[in-house]
C-alpha cells in the first residue's frame, strides 16, 4: 500500500509539471485565454451580448445608451496567472478605462488607463496577476469591445498535494445520519466496500455522480473503519453516537475562552473588538452561546470547569471600565455560562449601542429563568434597564461601531430593508429573534408596552415575505456567515407564533428551500452560490459553511413536503463533512485540526499568524475553506487565496450544533403498566460508548410542583435515554422523592429549555 501511495504521489507531481509546461507554451505561443472563459456585463444589446467579447469573431459586446458605468467581466475556469490584456474596440476607442480584478469581494485596479486613441490596446502588467476574472470599467456611455484577451498560464502551486481519490468526514460519522463521500473521478457503479481496520469487508456500495452513500450502515462498535474503491483508500473514520458533538464540545468553548478579548490567550487591545478579539460588532457569539445552552443544557453543565472569574480590578488603568459593571457569577458555574455572562458584562460595561450589540443582549434576557441558578439577580435588572433604555435609540455612539457599519439607523423597532455585503454585517431579519424575546420578557415581568416588539417582529417578516427574492445569492450565500440568521428567524416566527405569523411564512421558506435544492445537485452536495459561481467571489467563506447546517436544520423544522426533507438533511451534513476533509483539497478547516480533533488526520494548509484577533494560540480555529478556484476540482491550485480564522466562523459553527442538537431531540411519557409511566429522552447525551451516561429530567403537574428522574442510556451506542416513574393513589413517586397528581391532571416532561424545549405530557390516570 506504501508503494501504490509513493507511486500516485510521483503520478501526481509529474502531471502538475507537464500541466504547468503546457500552459507555459500555450503563453509562449499567445494562448487568449478568454477564449475558455465566460462574460458577463453591466448591460447589453439584443445581438451584441457580453458573450461576443470573447469569442474569437467579428462580433462584439455593446452597452445599453442609458449605462453610464459600463462594465464587461471574463471569468476563467480557474486561478490563472495573466501577464497582459488586449482589448479591441469595435467602433470608437475608449480614451481612459480601468482594468479590475476581485479581492476579497472588491473589486481593486490593475491597470488605469488614460488619453487612449488606439483600436487595438496591448496591455503588459509589470507583475503576473493572480485571479479567475477580469474587469473593464469605463465611465463612458458607449462602449463596444469585439475582444477582451487575456494571456498567461493557468496557476498550478508547486507545493499542492495529491488529495485522497476517496473524501469523506475524516474524524467520523453520527449513527443513524446521513454519511456520504465524493470520489470524483470514479465512474459510475464503482464498487465500493468498507472495511475494518483488520481488513474485514464490512459494507458493500457503489459510487454514483461521484458520490458514495453509506448512510445504512450502522455498526455498534468504536472501531475505525476505511472506505476502498479502485485500489484507492479513505482516510480511517469512526461512527458513533453523537460523533460530531463527541469531537466539537469541548473544542467549541475551547475557542470561545481562548478568543476572548483582554483575558484569553492574549491581554493585549485589540482594534475592532469589544467580548471578542476581531469580534466586530456582528459576531452573533451571544446568541450562539444561548443557543447551545438552550438545546443541551445537561451536556454543556457536566464538561470539566476550566475557567474562573477575572476581575477588573486586576488589571492596569488602561483596561478600568471594559468590564465589570455585572456581579460575577457562581464560582461553579459552567464554563459555558461563563461566557455568556463575560460578553454581556463586556456589553454593558462599555455601553455598547449598536443595534446588533443591543439585540444580542435580548438573548440573554430571555435566556434568564435558565440562567439564573448561576448568576446573581442584579445582572437582570441592570441588562434590563439598559436594553429597555436603548432598544429605540436611533443613533449609535462611535466607540460602538466600526468602518463595517451600514446600519441606516439603530431602533429595533424600525423595519429593516437594507441588506447587507458579503461581509456578513447586515443580515436579513437580524431583529426578528430580539424583538420576539423582548415581547417574552416584557410580558414575563408585566410591562405594558410589550406588544410594540411583536408588532416590530411581524412587520418585519411581513416585509421580508414580500421583498426577499431567494435567487439573489446576495438573500442567501452571499451573506456568507451570517446567512443562518435569516432562516432562524422564519423558523422561530413559525413555531413560537404558530397562529399569528404573517401570510406567507411557510411557502417563503418552501422557495427557499427549492433553490437552495437547486444549487446542490453535484458530487459535493454542495450549495453553490448560484448557478454559475461556487462560492462568493474572492472570498474565505468559511463560517458560511459551518453556519449552513442552522439555516438546513430550520428550514426542514417548518417543511411540510416530506420528500424535499431527506435531502436538505444531506445538505445539512455534507456542508458539515465539508469542514471535515469533504472538499476538493481533502482538508480539514482547521491548520491544527490533526493535534486538536479526534480523528482528522489533515488539517488547513497554514494559519494566519497575527492580525486583528491573534487567533494563532487559541484551540479549534477554522483558518480557511477551498475557494471559487478550487472548485469544481482543482486541488492543483493548493494554498491560493485568503487564509484567517475570524470569531464568526466559529460562532456559526456553534449555532449549527445548537440547531443540529434541538433537530433531533426528543421526548415522550407514555403508561408502561397500571403501575408506572416510562419517559424517553433522545439528546446529544451519550457521548461515550465506553462509559455510562445518564440525565435528569424534570416531571411538572399543572400547579408547578416537580419531580427529577433519572434516564439512562438504552444501551452503549444509543441515543435514547429511558427511566420509569411509579404510579401511587396520590400521585408518582420515583425513589424516595413523590409528585402529587389528581385524576385527569396534565402531567409534563421536557428536556433542553426556551425556544428550544421539548416536551411531552399526558394525563394522569
Amino acid at each position: 500500500m506504501l508503494l501504490k501511495n509513493i507511486r500516485g504521489i510521483i503520478t501526481y507531481s509529474l502531471l502538475v509539471a507537464l500541466c504547468a509546461l503546457r500552459f507555459q507554451s500555450y503563453s509562449q505561443t499567445q494562448n487568449n485565454l478568454s477564449l475558455s472563459g465566460s462574460a458577463s456585463a453591466s448591460s447589453q444589446v439584443a445581438g451584441y451580448e457580453a458573450a461576443h467579447a470573447i469569442d474569437g469573431k467579428a462580433s462584439s459586446w455593446t452597452n445599453e445608451a442609458t449605462d453610464s458605468l459600463p462594465w464587461l467581466i471574463v471569468k476563467l475556469p480557474g486561478a490563472t496567472e495573466i501577464y497582459s490584456i488586449q482589448v479591441k474596440f469595435d467602433q470608437e476607442p475608449i480614451g481612459q478605462f480601468k482594468l479590475q480584478t476581485m479581492l476579497n469581494g472588491t473589486w481593486r485596479d490593475i491597470k488605469e488607463v488614460k488619453e487612449n486613441t488606439s483600436k487595438e490596446l496591448r496591455i503588459g502588467l509589470e507583475k503576473p496577476v493572480l485571479s479567475d476574472r477580469i474587469r473593464f470599467f469605463s465611465q463612458s456611455r458607449n462602449v463596444s469591445i469585439s475582444e477582451l484577451e487575456m494571456y498567461g498560464k493557468q496557476y498550478v502551486d508547486s507545493s499542492a498535494t495529491r488529495p485522497k481519490a476517496i473524501l469523506l468526514n475524516q474524524s467520523g460519522f453520527n449513527l443513524g445520519r446521513p454519511k456520504r463521500f465524493s470520489a470524483v473521478e470514479m465512474a459510475d457503479n464503482t464498487p465500493f466496500s468498507i472495511k475494518s481496520a483488520e481488513g474485514k469487508e464490512i459494507y458493500k456500495g457503489t459510487i454514483h455522480k461521484g458520490i458514495g452513500d453509506f448512510s445504512e450502515f450502522n455498526p455498534e462498535t468504536s472501531k475505525e473503519f476505511v472506505i476502498e474503491a479502485n485500489d484507492e483508500v479513505s482516510y480511517p473514520f469512526r461512527i458513533g453516537p453523537h460523533w460530531m458533538e463527541r469531537v466539537t464540545y469541548r473544542n467549541m468553548v475551547d475557542f470561545m475562552a481562548g478568543s476572548r478579548h483582554y483575558v484569553g490567550t492574549t491581554d493585549k487591545i485589540r482594534p475592532l473588538s469589544w467580548a471578542w478579539r476581531d469580534g466586530d460588532f456582528f459576531n452573533w457569539a451571544l446568541q450562539s452561546m444561548v443557543a447551545l445552552y438552550l438545546a443541551n443544557p445537561v451536556a454543556f453543565e457536566r464538561l470539566e470547569q476550566t475557567l474562573h472569574h477575572v476581575p477588573n480590578s486586576s488589571f492596569p488603568e488602561a483596561y478600568k471600565g471594559l468590564w465589570g459593571a455585572l456581579e460575577p457569577f457562581h464560582p461553579e458555574s459552567p464554563d459555558l455560562v461563563q461566557l455568556i455572562h463575560w460578553d454581556v458584562d463586556v456589553k454593558i460595561s462599555q455601553e455598547l449601542d449598536h443595534e446588533m450589540q443591543k439585540a444580542e443582549l435580548a438573548h440573554f434576557l430571555y435566556a434568564w429563568p435558565y440562567l439564573k441558578k448561576w448568576l446573581p439577580q442584579q445582572n437582570f435588572d441592570i441588562v434590563y434597564q439598559y436594553v429597555k433604555d436603548k432598544w429605540e435609540k436611533n443613533t449609535v455612539e462611535a466607540y460602538s461601531t466600526t468602518q463595517y457599519d451600514l446600519s441606516p439607523g439603530h431602533n429595533l423597532l424600525d423595519i429593516k430593508t437594507r441588506l447587507g455585503t458579503t461581509k456578513g454585517e447586515l443580515p436579513p431579519g437580524h431583529s426578528v429573534i430580539p424583538n420576539l424575546m423582548m415581547y417574552e420578557v416584557a410580558k414575563r415581568i408585566q410591562e405594558p408596552d410589550a406588544d410594540k416588539y411583536f408588532e416590530a417582529a411581524y412587520k418585519q417578516m411581513e416585509w421580508m415575505i414580500k421583498n426577499l427574492d431567494w435567487n439573489d445569492p446576495m438573500t442567501t450565500k452571499g451573506q456568507r456567515m451570517s446567512e443562518h440568521i435569516t432562516m432562524r428567524a422564519f423558523a422561530y416566527f413559525h413555531h413560537q407564533y404558530p397562529d399569528q405569523g404573517p401570510s406567507g411564512l411557510q411557502q417563503k421558506v418552501e422557495e427557499w428551500v427549492k433553490v437552495i435544492l437547486s444549487r446542490s445537485d453535484n458530487f459535493w452536495d454542495f450549495r453553490k452560490y448560484s448557478e454559475e459561481e461556487w462560492t462568493p467571489p474572492s472570498w474565505n467563506e468559511t463560517g458560511n459553511i459551518l453556519g449552513f447546517p442552522a439555516a438546513a436544520f430550520a428550514a426542514m423544522s417548518i417543511l411540510e413536503e416530506a420528500k424535499t426533507i431527506p435531502r436538505l438533511e444531506i445538505l445539512a451534513w455534507s456542508h458539515l463533512d465539508n469542514a471535515f476533509g469533504r472538499n476538493p483539497v481533502g482538508r480539514h478547516f482547521s491548520y491544527k485540526g490533526p493535534d486538536e480533533i479526534e480523528g482528522v488526520d489533515l488539517g488547513w494548509y497554514n494559519r494566519h499568524q497575527g492580525g486583528i484577533g491573534l487567533l494563532e494560540e487559541v484551540k479549534f480555529v477554522f483558518d480557511g475553506s477551498p475557494k471559487s478556484f478550487h472548485y469544481p476540482n482543482h486541488p492543483e491550485v493548493g494554498n491560493l487565496g485568503w487564509t484567517e480564522g475570524w470569531v464568526q466562523f466559529n460562532t456559526a459553527f456553534n449555532t449549527s450544533m445548537a440547531y443540529l442538537a434541538n433537530y433531533y431531540s426528543s421526548i415522550s411519557i407514555e403508561k408502561k403498566s397500571k403501575k408506572s409511566f416510562r419517559i424517553k429522552l433522545a439528546a446529544p447525551i451519550n457521548l461515550y460508548p465506553e462509559k455510562p451516561e445518564t440525565v435528569d429530567v424534570v416531571l411538572s403537574n399543572s400547579r408547578g410542583d416537580t419531580l427529577l428522574i433519572t434516564l439512562e442510556e438504552d444501551n452503549a451506542f444509543s441515543d435514547i435515554l429511558t427511566g420509569s416513574v411509579s404510579l401511587t393513589k396520590k400521585g408518582l413517586r420515583s425513589g424516595n422523592q413523590s409528585l402529587s397528581a389528581e385524576r385527569g391532571e396534565i402531567i409534563k416532561v421536557s428536556y433542553g429549555y426556551g425556544f428550544f424545549k421539548k416536551e411531552s405530557s399526558l394525563q394522569f390516570p
